[in-house]
């Protein structure tokens, strides 16, 4: 039986690395976890985090998948010391990777938890920290691209106008304002860590060319409540899960 790549997030922000990585591997069977019971992380404690992740996991274990990855920023950067039986692939370093590359000042836009950590100063010492919590609730309600969310970004990154060379989007959930970003730091290079991971997948686990490309998502909270109409499988249905 062929195994799947498991993937699990706070909500629909790693559907974004779920895209990329469908892109980049099609032959390959995904298991998506929207972890929407306990969304947002970003506003919990590290201990939280830590126990929400590891059960994350141990779930996804179950599910006999071949490797795990960890499709947000603020449980990889509480998520070091958990093990697995299958390969972990976290989100954190290969960004800090993409990001060292373009160099220059970088500010890391994430949630209050990733930046309270000083999750990519771990890779990146210089990097200057956006909290951005707020901004994943209003993902998670539908509503990125709209006026409320430019106005909320205009708040967060007028103070930075010309000061930042290259910007992190240091939470999965942050892909669906890239075009929002972008008006407001016209000059800015933009490292998205929703597209880091797949360039490095093939690293740790065996890629095969023989599945049919099945993407099946599950949440821990209401089916129905899940915002996915942005998402690339328009046939992909979304069921329930107790954790």
């Amino acid at each position: 039986m062929k195994k799947k790549i498991g993937v699990f997030d706070s909500g629909i922000g790693g559907l974004n690395v779920l895209n990329d990585l469908i892109e980049k591997y099609p032959s390959e069977d995904f298991l998506y976890l929207a972890d929407t019971k306990n969304c947002p992380y970003g506003l919990k404690t590290s201990e939280e985090v830590k126990n929400i992740t590891e059960k994350n996991i141990r779930f996804l274990e179950k599910q006999n998948v071949k490797a795990i990855v960890i499709a947000c920023n603020t449980a990889t950067a509480n998520s070091y010391d958990i093990t697995s039986s299958v390969p972990i692939i976290r989100i954190i370093e290969p960004t800090s990777k993409n990001a060292k590359a373009v160099g220059g000042v970088i500010g890391v836009l994430a949630t209050n938890l990733t930046i309270s950590k000083k999750a990519y100063q771990r890779f990146l010492p210089e990097a200057i920290g956006i909290p951005a919590s707020v901004l994943v609730d209003i993902a998670e309600s539908g509503l990125a691209g709209t006026e409320k969310s430019y106005q909320v970004l205009e708040d967060l990154l007028n103070p930075y106008q010309g000061k930042l060379d290259t910007l992190i989007l240091g939470c999965t959930h942050f892909t669906l304002y890239t075009k929002q970003i972008k008006s407001i730091l016209k000059n800015v290079h933009i490292v998205d860590s929703s597209l880091s991971i797949s360039k490095v997948l093939g690293n740790y686990m065996q890629i095969e060319n023989d599945g049919i490309g099945e993407v099946k998502i599950l949440t821990t909270g209401n089916p129905q409540e899940l915002n996915i109409n942005w998402f690339n499988r328009k046939d992909v249905e979304v069921y329930n899960v107790v954790i």
